[in-house]
């Protein structure tokens, strides 16, 4: 039997090249469809990188274990915000626009205090993932009435542009379907060695889910808004962090919640979504001072992610 830290690397590893081949592979077939790239940018782009947190979090709830699935999501968005914003920064400092901040920050600090008072319920049931659902259509909606501006379908151009897979329509088809399956796949390597190792050391799935599945499930995210960031559109990265973030509560939890009630446990409610809440502001608070992120920002996100990670092991 495989030991659990190779479930979990090797799972890593899969999520990580399996995510960017189904984001590409998703990208160039809508384009080759005809799909306005401001369409694809809004949707696949931004759901795309949220396949592997999706894919875990319904293996974790039918595997009967919850706190994966809250965990790898709340882990995610702190991991999005500190990790992924920190290494964009420290790497090229970045400048955002102020619509962007206004609007999905604000949503996205919505959303998160919507997590908070379910975690406080203990609970997001059936009914409650169906409204998330809604929440997260009415969203992508106004986010495409909202951002038919020029300099807004020039960023959502940049993504489709850097997401396509080259060569033939065959080719896309084997990169699409490799992509699903190793998406799948990966998820269940993870949570496999998650629930292994977390017995293994006599520390909670939570812990587990927080900190090396949420690292494994945001490398998507890392990935795309890197290449973004390097290439001049840090716009398209910071909203691809965001709309993650979004995404993460609204499409994750709900699709999960939708298939089974999914139970919040009470160090999650009283811990750890609350320190997502303050990282998010912080993020935010990062990027609204000069609308830029300096390299020294960066750094600061960097080591209080690693406090972060040293803190839920410790305790």
């Amino acid at each position: 039997m495989e030991s659990p830290v190779f479930l979990l690397l090797a799972g890593f590893v899969v999520l990580g090249v399996a995510g960017e081949a189904l984001l590409r592979g998703a990208v160039t077939l809508a384009k080759s469809l005809r799909v306005s790239p401001l369409v694809i940018g809004l949707t696949i782009i931004a759901f795309g990188t949220s396949a592997p947190e999706l894919t875990v979090s319904l293996n974790a709830v039918l595997d009967g274990q919850p706190d994966i699935s809250v965990g790898n999501v709340v882990g995610s968005n702190i991991a999005n915000i500190l990790l992924v914003l920190g290494t964009m920064a420290l790497v090229s400092p970045f400048a955002v626009a102020t619509g962007t901040l206004a609007r999905d920050g604000g949503f996205m600090l919505a959303v998160s205090a919507l997590l908070f008072i379910f975690g406080m319920i203990g609970m997001i049931d059936r009914l409650f993932g169906v409204a998330l659902l809604m929440g997260l259509i009415a969203f992508t909606y106004h986010l495409y009435t909202s951002a038919r501006r020029e300099e807004d379908t020039t960023e959502a151009e940049a993504g489709v542009d850097e997401n396509l897979v080259p060569g033939g329509p065959w080719l896309v088809v084997l990169v699409l379907m490799a992509g699903i399956a190793g998406v799948v796949w990966g998820a269940e390597l993870m949570v496999e060695g998650a629930v292994a190792q977390a017995k293994l050391w006599g520390v909670s799935e939570a812990v587990i889910a927080l900190s090396l599945v949420a690292v494994g499930t945001s490398l998507p995210e890392l990935a795309v808004s890197l290449v973004a960031a390097m290439r001049g559109h840090a716009g398209l990265a910071v909203g691809n962090i965001i709309g993650s973030n979004i995404s993460n509560i609204l499409l994750i939890l709900g699709a999960t919640a939708v298939v089974m009630p999914l139970p919040i446990a009470d160090i999650m409610a009283m811990r750890d979504i609350p320190i997502m809440i303050g990282v998010a502001c912080l993020g935010l608070f990062f990027l609204a001072t000069n609308r830029a992120m300096t390299r020294a920002e960066g750094g600061i996100s960097l080591a209080l992610y690693a406090a972060y990670m040293t803190y839920i092991y410790i305790s």
